[in-house]
């Protein structure tokens, strides 16, 4: 009986630990993926006209499409560039998203008495995914994983561009003055010759995770990034801890986050585009403060590829280490009312071909860049932040304490099974 009660124990100890490793790439699935390229069948529309849009390569359908704000509509602010020369998703052409104050000072005159925020005047464009995507409802209750590829803009305007979001949702939470999940950037210091950030300034990344009842917002100073090359971001998260890379290193990881509170089906997923209630913030912007959140600020620069995936994965399955590209690329998809009844919305990803790359040499397009020279980070100044999580620089991994949590529930399932064995067993001899 001694053995039996042994063999159940290792037993259980080895399914806990089994249990307790973090989840693998393999067990998040893909959500969205769109590649901002200028490659047939990857985006619909005229790039000088207001009717892009990008297709969801997973096949889920969640295509993202242009919204114009303020006189965007005689603005040229999307165009194509050269792409990305850094990483293994290497590209031939990227989305230049050109929200600059220079640019809209043309058709909207800024007037600094306006606003309470010098540069609250908006005019430009971005992207939203299509109305009934069935990732506007999804609450990611097993995390959330995002990748960005990214290249910002020399003529980013501290005034103008400051805290706008690179990928986010709508829906402000009103006690929060925050969106529920934003990547967005910070601050920096303007060149004064151009009054622009310029080749030789930089900025840092800006996170934000909040619900009716708590708030991280953070700005992660650690590591400072310019317009002088491309990079790759990954944001990580189980639901309970988050972790950041850039370019395939740690940056931080912070525990006690909220889920995403809103998921209204009126609501989408934003790229290149910021956010704020309007209380505090009336006089910020001329646009109306709208129930998903008052437009305070767009993007300016350049975006290759997006990909979303429904919980955490390893930095080595990121692509900045491993490729993508699909099988079939999907129709696209089309706008349409929210039906909660509607059963073919889950998601079924398309078979995807991943390819590692160890060094930025190797493309997996048949494409040749120019490699771009970075400069070393420089220091632009302390920030504070609304809230300071527990945070750990290193190399964190998301998904582990979702395996953890799970390891111990087994192990004191375990236990109680053994505890029971050794009674009944017990009763028996007596």
């Amino acid at each position: 009986m001694k053995k039996i009660v042994l063999s159940i124990l290792l037993c259980s100890l080895l399914i806990g630990c089994l249990a307790a490793f973090p989840a693998h790439a393999d067990d998040a699935k893909v959500v969205a993926h769109w590649k901002f390229q200028n490659v047939d069948g990857y985006y619909k529309g005229d790039i000088e006209k207001d009717d892009l849009q990008f297709i969801d390569l997973s096949g889920n359908g969640n295509d993202l499409v242009t919204k114009v704000v303020g006189k965007g509509a005689e603005l040229d602010i999307f165009t194509w560039d050269t792409g990305v020369d850094k990483g293994a998703s290497t590209t031939a052409s990227a989305l230049k998203i050109n929200n600059t104050k220079i640019l809209a000072a043309a058709v909207d005159p800024y007037d600094e008495s306006e606003t309470s925020y010098s540069g609250g005047y908006t005019s430009g464009k971005y992207l939203e995914t299509i109305k009934g995507a069935p990732m506007n409802t999804s609450e990611f209750e097993e995390g959330i994983s995002v990748d960005i590829i990214f290249k910002l803009s020399p003529e980013l305007d501290n005034d103008y561009n400051r805290y706008t979001g690179i990928f986010s949702r709508q829906g402000v939470i009103e006690d929060q003055n925050e969106p529920p999940f934003s990547i967005a950037l910070s601050e920096w210091n303007d060149d004064p010759q151009t009054g622009m950030m310029g080749e030789n300034n930089k900025t840092w990344m800006q996170f934000i995770h909040c619900d009716d009842t708590q708030k991280v917002n953070v700005e992660m100073e650690e590591i400072k990034i310019g317009a002088d090359g491309w990079h790759h971001l990954l944001v990580t998260t189980d639901g309970f801890s988050i972790t950041y890379y850039i370019d395939g290193e740690p940056l931080r990881t912070f525990g006690d986050i909220p889920f995403i509170d809103v998921t209204d089906p009126n609501y989408s997923w934003e790229v290149g585009v910021g956010r704020k209630f309007g209380g505090g913030h009336e006089n910020d912007c001329k646009n109306e403060n709208a129930a998903e959140g008052m437009i305070r600020r767009l993007f300016a620069g350049f975006i290759a590829e997006i990909r979303v995936m429904d919980g955490p994965i390893e930095n080595q399955d990121s692509l900045y280490f491993k490729s993508v590209s699909y099988d079939k690329i999907p129709d696209p998809a089309t706008p349409k009312e929210y039906n909660p009844d509607d059963t073919t919305e889950e998601i079924t990803t398309e078979e995807v071909t991943t390819e590692e790359v160890t060094t930025e040499e190797q493309t997996t397009e048949a494409v040749t860049t120019e490699k771009t020279d970075t400069t070393d980070a420089q220091t632009t100044g302390a920030k504070t932040t609304d809230k300071a999580p527990e945070t750990t620089n290193g190399s964190g991994t998301g998904g582990s304490n979702t395996g953890l949590i799970i390891g111990i529930i087994c192990g004191v399932v375990a236990v109680a099974v053994i505890v029971v064995i050794i009674v009944v067993v017990s009763k028996k001899k007596k």
